[in-house]
């Protein structure tokens, strides 16, 4: 029984890049979408904390203080985890001015400049800097500032890291989707397109 040699084509390595862009895309949609339901406790810490205002209210160990860091909390998760998720959909701000009306594939080759020589370079050096962030603050066992303030701020402050690594995933989502789209086969780049985007 003889051995065949099999050598990866083009379009193998483009099927793979494909494949992981989708895996990405779709552990953060998961993500993003798990992370959604924070917006109702967010919504319930906020009455709270009006009403307790208004009526003066209070329970031991929720005063203001712990109420508001708590808000601003789940606003920080909500935008670090929605974050990557609205890269690949192409839901983040842009600045259209000088690109608004270019084909398809001058777009995606600025997309893959702007990745290489901003995000790449980012995503690296902030994450580092993040993953630092929180751990010097979980070994220190940082609380707030505040006197009654909520204690264990490394959590909060590991989100950042999280929320950062999410977005170096959709960076390689993007990447690796728009290589498909310019060099990859004819049906692999037409699923990599953007929408309305002919190839």
């Amino acid at each position: 029984m003889t051995e065949k040699n099999i050598t990866a084509g083009p379009g193998d390595y483009m099927g793979f890049l494909l494949t992981l862009s989708d895996a990405i895309n779709r552990a953060l949609e998961r993500i993003a979408r798990a992370s959604g339901w924070l917006f109702l406790a967010l919504i319930a810490v906020i009455i709270w904390d009006i009403l307790t205002r208004k009526i003066g209210f209070q329970i031991p160990g929720f005063g203001s203080t712990p109420i508001q860091e708590l808000e601003w909390h789940l606003h920080g998760v909500l935008f670090l985890f929605w974050l990557g998720y609205a890269y690949v959909r192409n839901v983040h701000v842009r600045i259209d001015v000088f690109t608004a009306h270019r084909p398809p594939r001058t777009l995606a080759w600025l997309e893959i400049f702007g990745i290489a020589v901003f995000a790449i370079p980012y995503c690296i050096v902030a994450t580092w800097f993040a993953y630092g962030f929180a751990e010097v603050s979980f070994l220190q066992g940082e609380s707030s500032d505040a006197p009654n303030g909520l204690p264990h701020r490394w959590l909060i402050k590991s989100t950042l890291f999280l929320g950062l690594v999410m977005v170096c995933a959709s960076v390689i989502s993007i990447l690796a989707r728009n290589l498909v789209f310019l060099f990859g086969p004819q049906e692999l780049a037409a699923r990599a397109a953007p929408p309305g985007a002919t190839h």
